[in-house]
């Protein structure tokens, strides 16, 4: 096969792979804050993102707010357009980041999906 006849097939590859353009997922680099509410954010996350660049991504996100959450899901169709969440956002939900007003923050991480995640468990009914 020519180079000519494996793009179409190159593009779709990637395309279902989460990479290029054509995704909603984002990687840690390249996530999309979405606001939600004051001071709240949502994000869709790939499924198979590298745990420690989102966590530094969230956290320089929300570094020069005086509060800040971000909630994200791997899936665009879960995400909430409001916060509060209720009961069907959170339960889809994979990751939350609160960043404090006093200097501390928190993250929970659905541990069920992120193995590699060394932060809390969200809680899930």
């Amino acid at each position: 096969m020519s180079v000519r006849t494996l793009a179409p097939v190159l593009a779709v590859t990637l395309l279902l792979a989460g990479c290029g353009g054509g995704s909603d997922k984002a990687g840690a680099d390249d996530l999309v804050y979405k606001p939600i509410a004051p001071d709240v954010f949502a994000v869709v996350i790939d499924p198979k993102v590298d745990v420690p660049k989102t966590e530094a991504a969230f956290r320089k996100y929300c570094d020069d707010r005086p509060s800040c959450t971000i909630y994200g899901w791997t899936n665009p169709a879960d995400v909430s357009p409001t916060a509060p969440l209720d009961d069907r956002h959170y339960q889809s939900l994979a990751v939350r980041y609160v960043a404090h007003a006093i200097g501390t923050d928190d993250m929970m991480w659905d541990c069920l999906r992120f193995l590699k995640a060394k932060a809390p468990c969200l809680p899930k009914a």
